[in-house]
């Protein structure tokens, strides 16, 4: 095995981690925009200078916690759309770099001759193709655990308003 092979076996592997399909966008994931309208129309829906007693008041408070609940869900949605955005972004700009990195090492290869003296051309190029690689991955690999990091504060976020009046299990 030549140099230019265990670089091509390092990048495949590296590469391989990143996958192949497409990353999936976070709009699926962000409702920000229907609860931002089922939150104006709880709004149209307050009780209004008319409304008076005890019932107006219970249904006023219920009404206004509805709506806390409903903004702070949209504003739940729309950070983790940004954050598995930001994780997509992250995910194909690694393929983008190690591309870049296959294409420079490759280009270089095929200038060189085959045999062992090119092997000894190749070396401090695929020696720092393969740093190049190591950098890309461990970049990755940090800015990937950054937005988990983020993502299970969101999560935890969601499950405190669980307890909500409008969340299932408070009332």
């Amino acid at each position: 095995m030549g140099v230019l092979d265990a670089f091509l076996m390092t990048w495949s592997h590296a590469r391989r981690t990143f996958g192949d399909v497409a990353p999936e966008p976070g709009a699926q994931f962000d409702s920000g925009t229907v609860l931002g309208r089922l939150h104006s129309d709880l709004e149209s829906a307050a009780p209004g200078p008319g409304w008076t007693g005890a019932a107006a008041d219970a249904y006023g408070a219920a009404n206004a916690d509805h709506r806390r609940v409903l903004a702070e869900l949209a504003g739940l949605d729309t950070r983790m759309r940004a954050h598995i955005d930001a994780s997509a972004q992250i995910v194909a700009a690694g393929r983008r770099e190690l591309d870049a990195v296959h294409k420079w090492v490759t280009d270089i290869a095929a200038t060189v001759p085959g045999d062992a003296r090119g092997d000894q051309m190749l070396y401090p190029v695929v020696k720092k193709g393969i740093g190049q690689v190591a950098a890309i991955l461990t970049r990755s690999n940090s800015d990937l655990n950054a937005v988990g990091a983020a993502i299970r504060a969101v999560g935890a976020e969601y499950v405190a308003l669980a307890d909500q009046k409008f969340g299932g299990q408070g009332g």
